[in-house]
């Protein structure tokens, strides 16, 4: 709204404008009327699609997006394996960390006392985000579909965009978040210095959420978190407060990196005034987050940033992005995986 005006200029002179919308909320938080000009954005985006109207820069994000998401719907993603509790890791765990993913698999079975199966297929939330809901919803009913059919009673995500729309459209399926299924004592604690929680924009829904990961990393810093307000004065008197020049944000607070909505490709330069405002409030402390995008942002910036499940015993914290290829190859090792263990080489309709 500071580039390009009220919602209400936007959506009567520019609606094409709502395509760089991030759904992250913020709007509603500041809106003095109580509306949501989120949703207002997200229908316009939906109306433009509908009707063919999308700007070119946007198509082109859009037709990328489309892409993406069918192949990783199809085979060998595709894949569900029959035990009635899985772990849906989402796309980017499963690219960035495919050790990672192995692991809490264990981890969740261990848990959980029971054999918990992996699936790998892809939500379509980058679809859904760019209003493109016709065709994301279909593939959700396929899911659902394919889910059910396999006998799954349990999805456990290890991302909150799937955890988003799984747990919104799935019926009698149970969704559950993975930090909501780990308790403290699994992690190794680190960090004796300064450290900075960032919450990704998804966040924003569910409070349980966020105080769960303030938790935990209430826990791996082996003291609490001081909650200071915008004059820096501390919240918590269990521990003195951060000095006013290192602010931190209210723990209610959640803020997009620039990458929702695809805007990293529509409008990188505003995507990276998103991005600016995270880091600067950061302060050169490590970033701690749990959304492998908004660490790969942090990452490409230079910026350390921790994914919270990389606070495991035996997992190394990455320093860098895998190129695009490595990040097929890795989903494509995982898949092919799971399917020798189980003797399923070939497509369903082979």
């Amino acid at each position: 709204m500071a580039e390009y005006g009220t919602p209400g200029e936007i959506l009567a002179e520019r609606p094409e404008v709502s395509f760089y919308c991030t759904s992250c909320g913020r709007c509603n938080a500041a809106c003095p009327l109580k509306l949501s000009p989120a949703a207002a954005f997200f229908e316009t985006k939906e109306r433009l699609v509908q009707q063919n109207e999308v700007p070119a820069t946007v198509r082109k994000v859009l037709d990328g997006a489309r892409g993406f998401a069918r192949a990783g719907h199809g085979f060998p993603f595709s894949f569900y394996g029959s035990k009635d509790t899985v772990f849906w890791p989402g796309c980017g765990l499963a690219a960035n960390r495919p050790g990672l993913v192995r692991k809490l698999r264990k981890i969740l079975s261990s848990q959980l006392r029971k054999q918990v199966g992996l699936v790998l297929d892809c939500c379509y939330d980058s679809v859904y985000r760019l209003g493109d809901t016709e065709t994301a919803l279909a593939a959700l009913q396929e899911i659902n579909k394919r889910l059910r059919d396999h006998g799954v009673r349990q999805v456990v995500t290890g991302c909150l965009n799937c955890y988003k729309l799984l747990s919104q459209h799935l019926e009698d399926i149970q969704v559950v978040f993975i930090l909501k299924l780990l308790p403290p004592d699994l992690f190794e604690k680190k960090w004796a210095g300064p450290a900075y929680l960032h919450h990704p924009c998804p966040s924003s829904r569910w409070k349980g959420i966020r105080n769960t990961a303030k938790g935990l990393i209430n826990y791996l810093r082996e003291t609490t978190v001081s909650i200071a307000t915008a004059s820096g004065k501390g919240m918590d008197s269990k521990s003195a407060p951060l000095p006013a020049a290192l602010p931190v944000t209210e723990v209610s607070e959640a803020l997009c990196c620039g990458a929702g909505g695809g805007l990293c490709s529509s409008s990188p330069e505003l995507a990276d005034r998103f991005l600016d405002r995270i880091v600067a409030e950061g302060r050169g402390r490590t970033m701690v987050t749990y959304c492998v995008g908004c660490q790969n942002r942090f990452l490409k910036r230079g910026v350390e940033a921790v994914h919270l499940l990389e606070c495991l015993p035996g997992i190394k914290p990455r320093l860098e992005v895998s190129s695009p290829l490595k990040q097929w190859g890795n989903r494509l090792a995982l898949a092919v995986i799971e399917r020798v263990k189980t003797r399923k080489f070939l497509p369903p309709f082979s």
